[in-house]
C-alpha cells in the first residue's frame, strides 16, 4: 500500500516531538521559575494548611534582566564590508539597506525578545515573512518572534544554522477557521470540508486514525488545549503543521569552463539551445534540494508549495538562537539545550525553603506555646489566643509555675548556607562582582567600561552564539532585498545627497566640452551607473560570496563612547589620526558633525588652520 503524504509528515513529527518532549516539560518549568512560580502546588497547599505563605525569593529574574540589559547596550548595527577595494561603495549602499530594513521590521527588538527567550529555556526562534497587504508587488519584509514550543527540528540535525536538517514543523494549535482561511485563502473550500481539525498520532495500516493525544501537561506544552479561548464551548478550533523540507528535483547546469559561469535550467530541451549559442560549455545534471513546504490541518494535507524565499534562500526560513547547547546526542536530551535558570532551579528552590523555614522559625518563637502543670488553674483558652501579645497579664493558682516554650535558636549554619546560596547564584549564572561593576573604589566610567567588558568573559560563548544568529538573519535579508526593494526605493533609502556624492558625473555638451557654472563643472548623477550597481545588490545572489560579507558594527552609545575614548588615547600618544574621524566617532547628532566638518574644511581651503 502506498504510503499517504499526510502519513510521512506525522511520523516525522512524532519523532521530532517525542525527541524534544522532555525538553518542553524542563522549559516550562524554565518560564515558570523566571515568572515567580517556584513552588510545587502540593508543597504550597501543605503549607496553607498550616497557616504558613510559601516565600519566593525570585533570584533568576534579575539575572536574566541583567544578561537582557547587556545584550540591549550593546547592540551592533549590520555592516556590509568589502571583499576588495573596488567593492566599497558596494557595501557602503549595502549597509544602509540592512539598516533600513531592520528599523522597517523593528528587528532590534526582534532579536533582544528573541535573546530573552533563550536565555530563559535554550532557545528562541524568529520566522520572517513577506507581507503583502498594501503592496502587492514589492511586499514589506516582517519578523515574527516564534515560542520556541512550536517549532520541532529534525533530531539528527547538528548544525546551528539548521542547514543539515531533514526537516522543520512549526506547530500552531489551536486556531481558527477563519484564521486558516486567512492563510491559505485558496483552499477555503477544503478547509471548510474539514470535520476534525484536530491532529492527533495514532497511526496504523498507514492510515491515521483519530485517539486522545498525550502532550505534556501543564503551561504552554498542553499543545492540545485552547489555552487562549478556555472558556469558549461553540467555536471549533484546527491545528495547523507546517511542514518544511529539502524536496531534490533535478536541474540541468550549464558550465562554462573558461569563464566559470553556471546556468541552472529545468529541462534538458532549454540548457541545450544556451549550448547552442555559446562555446566552451556543458552540461552536468544534478540533483538539487528545493525548500518545500507541506501544510496540514488536523490530519489533511490542504496545499503543497516552494518556499517563498526560494530560490533567493536556499535554506530554511527561520532563524534560531541557542543560549547553550550541547551536539552530541545525550539520552535526557532536556540538557541538549539549556539557557540560564535550568541550572539555577535547584539553588533557587533551596533559597525559597530555607526562607519560608526560617520564617516559619521566627513565627514559632512569638507563638511558641507553653508549659502548664494539668492542675494549675489557668484559663488555657485566653492563654492560646493572648499569651504571645504585648502587655498580656497571666493569672495562676497552683505551685507550679507555668513556662514559655523557647524554640531553638537559628544556628550559624543558616546565616553559612546563605552566604553560599548567594554566591552559588552568582557563579552558576554567570553574573560576577565584574559583570555588575561593582567596586567599593570609586572609578572613571572608562574603568567600570572595562570591568564589565572582562566580567563578559563568562558569557561570552551566549554573546557568540547572537551574533551567529545575527549573521544568519544578515545574510537572510540581504537575499531578500530584491524582493523588497525596487531601484527606485532603494535610491530612496539611500538619499539623494548620498547619490550626488558617489554618482556624480560632469555635464557635457556634445559629449565632449564640459558645461561650467562659474569656475566649477555643472555635476549631474549617472543613472546609469546607480541602475548598474543597485540591481547588483538587488538582483545577483552571488554578490555577498564575492564582493561583500555581512558582519556587525558597533551601535550602542557604550560601545561609541569606549572607541571614541580609545581614539583620544591614541591621539595623546601621538597617533596622527585625522580630526574628522573623531567627529565620527564622537555621540553628536549627525547634522551637527556635518556642521563641524564643513567648517573645518572651509577653514582649510582658506589656509587658516581649525
Amino acid at each position: 500500500m502506498k504510503e499517504k503524504r499526510e502519513v510521512k509528515i506525522l511520523n516525522d513529527f512524532r519523532i521530532a516531538r517525542e525527541r524534544k518532549k522532555s525538553w518542553q516539560v524542563a522549559a516550562t518549568e524554565d518560564f515558570e521559575f523566571f515568572a515567580g512560580k517556584q513552588h510545587d502546588d502540593s508543597d504550597v497547599e501543605n503549607l496553607r494548611k498550616r497557616g504558613i505563605r510559601a516565600l519566593t525569593i525570585n533570584k533568576i529574574r534579575p539575572n536574566i534582566f541583567l544578561i537582557s540589559g547587556v545584550q540591549r547596550q550593546n547592540r551592533t548595527d549590520f555592516r556590509a564590508y568589502p571583499e576588495g577595494e573596488e567593492d566599497g561603495l558596494l557595501a557602503e549602499v549595502a549597509t544602509k539597506l540592512l539598516k533600513n530594513v531592520m528599523k522597517s521590521t523593528n528587528g532590534e527588538d526582534k532579536m533582544s525578545e528573541q535573546f530573552e527567550d533563550g536565555n530563559i529555556c535554550g532557545e528562541g526562534w524568529l520566522e520572517p515573512y513577506m507581507d503583502y497587504t498594501y503592496d502587492l508587488i514589492n511586499g514589506a519584509l516582517k519578523l515574527k518572534k516564534v515560542s520556541p514550543f512550536q517549532m520541532f527540528v529534525d533530531p539528527n540535525s547538528v548544525e546551528y544554522d539548521l542547514s543539515d536538517a531533514k526537516y522543520i514543523v512549526k506547530f500552531s494549535p489551536n486556531l481558527l477557521q477563519d484564521q486558516i482561511i486567512q492563510l491559505f485563502p485558496q483552499k477555503k473550500k477544503d478547509i471548510e470540508k474539514i470535520e476534525d481539525g484536530k491532529i492527533n498520532f495514532d497511526i496504523t495500516d498507514g492510515v491515521a486514525h483519530r485517539k486522545l493525544d498525550d502532550y505534556p501537561t501543564g503551561g504552554t506544552t498542553n499543545l492540545n488545549q485552547n489555552i487562549w479561548n478556555e472558556d469558549s464551548q461553540t467555536e471549533k478550533f484546527y491545528d495547523l503543521t507546517e511542514y518544511y523540507y529539502k524536496k531534490y528535483v533535478l536541474r540541468y547546469i550549464v558550465i562554462d569552463a573558461q569563464q566559470g559561469v553556471t546556468k541552472e535550467t529545468d529541462s534538458k530541451e532549454e540548457a541545450e539551445e544556451f549550448v547552442s549559442q555559446y562555446e566552451n560549455t556543458a552540461i552536468i545534471t544534478r540533483y538539487i534540494p528545493e525548500i518545500w513546504v507541506d501544510a496540514m490541518v488536523g490530519n489533511t494535507l490542504i496545499d503543497s508549495y516552494v518556499c517563498q524565499f526560494y530560490p533567493q534562500w536556499k535554506e530554511y526560513p527561520f532563524i534560531p538562537f541557542f543560549s547553550y547547547r550541547i551536539t552530541v546526542p545525550l539520552k535526557n536530551r532536556e540538557y541538549m539545550s539549556q539557557g540560564i535558570i535550568r541550572n539555577l532551579k535547584d539553588l533557587q528552590r533551596e533559597l525559597n525553603k530555607r526562607r519560608t523555614q526560617e520564617l516559619v522559625h521566627l513565627n514559632s518563637s512569638t507563638n511558641s506555646g507553653w508549659i502548664v502543670h494539668k492542675n494549675a488553674r489557668v484559663n488555657k483558652a485566653d492563654l492560646r489566643k493572648k499569651g504571645s501579645s504585648s502587655g498580656y497579664v497571666l493569672e495562676w493558682e497552683g505551685q507550679i509555675e507555668p513556662k514559655q516554650i523557647h524554640p531553638m535558636p537559628l544556628s550559624q549554619g543558616h546565616a553559612q548556607m546563605a552566604a553560599e546560596n548567594t554566591n552559588d547564584l552568582k557563579e552558576v549564572s554567570g553574573i560576577n562582582a565584574d559583570l555588575l561593576a561593582m567596586n567599593e573604589k570609586t572609578q572613571s566610567g572608562r574603568a567600570i567600561h572595562l570591568r564589565q567588558k572582562q566580567g563578559m568573559v563568562m558569557i561570552q560563548v551566549i554573546l557568540d552564539n547572537l551574533s551567529r544568529t545575527k549573521k544568519i538573519l544578515g545574510r537572510f535579508i540581504m537575499s531578500q532585498l530584491g524582493q523588497i526593494y525596487t531601484v527606485d526605493t532603494a535610491t530612496k533609502v539611500c538619499g539623494s545627497a548620498f547619490l550626488q556624492k558617489n554618482f556624480s558625473v560632469p555635464v557635457m555638451r556634445d559629449n565632449v566640452t564640459p558645461v561650467m557654472e562659474g569656475s566649477e563643472m555643472k555635476m549631474e548623477v549617472d543613472d546609469e551607473a546607480v541602475a548598474m550597481l543597485f540591481n547588483q545588490i538587488l538582483t545577483d545572489l552571488e554578490t555577498t560570496k564575492y564582493d561583500i560579507a555581512v558582519g556587525e558594527g558597533s551601535n550602542s552609545e557604550t560601545v561609541k563612547y569606549a572607541n571614541y575614548m580609545l581614539l583620544m588615547d591614541l591621539i595623546q600618544s601621538g597617533a596622527p589620526i585625522p580630526p574628522d574621524v573623531i567627529i565620527d566617532e564622537s555621540m553628536l547628532p549627525a547634522a551637527t558633525k556635518e556642521k563641524i566638518k564643513q567648517s573645518m574644511m572651509a577653514a582649510q581651503q582658506q589656509g587658516v588652520n581649525p
